[in-house]
C-alpha cells in the first residue's frame, strides 16, 4: 500500500511538454553523423564515429541508473529503469568485445560469445517496457496478448524465407537460421511490446516522455531490423548509413530519460 501511494504521487507530477528544439538537434545531429558516415568513414579502423555510437550506448546507461535512484519510491518503476540500464551496458560491453576481435584480432566476430551481450539487450528491454505497461494496465487485453504473440511468429517465417532464398541450402544452414532468429525473436518482441507501451503510456500522466521513448526503443530496433535485412542479403558494411539510426535512437532516448530526470 504504502509504495502504490508513493508511486502515485510520483507519476502525478506534470511532465514537460518535448522541446521541438532539442528533436531538431537530434535531427541535424543525425544528419551530420550520416553525412560523415558516407564522405569520411570507411569503416576500416576504430573511428571517431564509432565512438560516437559507443558513447550513446554508455550515457544510455547511466541515465537509466539515475532514473531508477529516483523512482526508488516504485519498486516495480524502479526494477523497469534498472533493466533499461543493464540492456544497455550488455549491448555496450558486446560492442567492445566485437571492436576487440574485429580491429585487434582481425577476425569476423559473428558468431562470438559477445552475442550473449546482444541477446541481453532485447531481454532487458522487453522487460523494461513490459513492466512500465503493467504499471499502467494491469490486465491485458485479449488483443494485446495476441499481437505480442503474433508479430513475433510472422518475423520468423518471413526472415527464414528471406535468408533461405538469399543463402540457398548449404551444411550449416539450419545453425544459421536458428541463430540468427534468436535475435529475430528478440527484436520482434521488443517492437511488440514498444508498440503496445506507445498505445498505453498516451494515456498517462507523463504521456511525452513515455511516449519518448518508446520511440526511441522502436527506432532502435528498426534499425535492428534493417541490419538483420541488410546482413542476410550480405549488402550491409561497417560505414552503411543505416548505422545512423542507432545514434538517432540513442539521442531520443537519453532525451526522454533527461526529461524523466526533470519531471521526477
Amino acid at each position: 500500500m504504502g509504495e502504490e501511494e508513493s508511486s502515485s504521487k510520483t507519476i502525478e507530477k506534470i511532465s514537460n511538454r518535448i522541446n521541438y528544439k532539442v528533436i531538431a538537434i537530434i535531427v541535424a545531429l543525425t544528419a551530420g553523423d550520416l553525412i560523415y558516415g558516407l564522405y569520411f568513414f570507411d569503416g576500416s579502423y576504430f573511428d571517431i564515429k564509432d565512438g560516437w555510437y559507443m558513447a550513446g550506448l554508455a550515457s544510455i546507461g547511466i541515465c537509466s541508473i539515475v532514473v531508477a535512484r529516483k523512482y526508488r519510491g516504485s519498486e516495480m518503476l524502479g526494477k523497469a529503469y534498472l533493466f533499461l540500464g543493464l540492456g544497455f551496458f550488455s549491448w555496450f560491453f558486446a560492442d567492445v568485445g566485437y571492436y576487440y576481435q574485429q580491429f585487434v584480432l582481425d577476425i569476423d566476430p559473428w558468431p562470438s560469445i559477445f552475442d550473449i551481450g546482444f541477446f541481453a539487450s532485447y531481454i532487458f528491454a522487453i522487460l523494461h517496457l513490459s513492466l512500465n505497461i503493467r504499471y499502467f494496465k494491469p490486465k491485458w487485453s485479449k488483443e494485446i496478448k495476441i499481437f505480442l504473440v503474433v508479430i513475433p511468429i510472422i518475423a520468423v517465417g518471413s526472415f527464414s524465407m528471406i535468408a533461405y532464398d538469399a543463402w540457398g541450402d548449404y551444411d550449416e544452414l539450419m545453425f544459421d537460421l536458428v541463430y540468427s532468429n534468436l535475435y529475430i525473436i528478440g527484436i520482434a518482441i521488443t517492437v511488440a511490446f514498444a508498440v503496445v507501451g506507445a498505445t498505453v503510456f498516451k494515456h498517462s500522466v507523463l504521456k511525452e516522455t513515455w511516449l519518448l521513448l518508446a520511440i526511441g526503443i522502436f527506432l532502435w530496433v528498426a534499425t535492428d531490423s534493417i541490419y538483420f535485412y541488410l546482413e542476410t542479403i550480405e549488402e550491409f558494411t561497417h560505414n552503411h548509413p543505416i548505422n545512423s539510426g542507432w545514434t538517432a535512437a540513442f539521442m531520443v532516448i537519453i532525451y526522454a530519460l533527461y526529461k524523466h530526470t526533470k519531471v521526477l
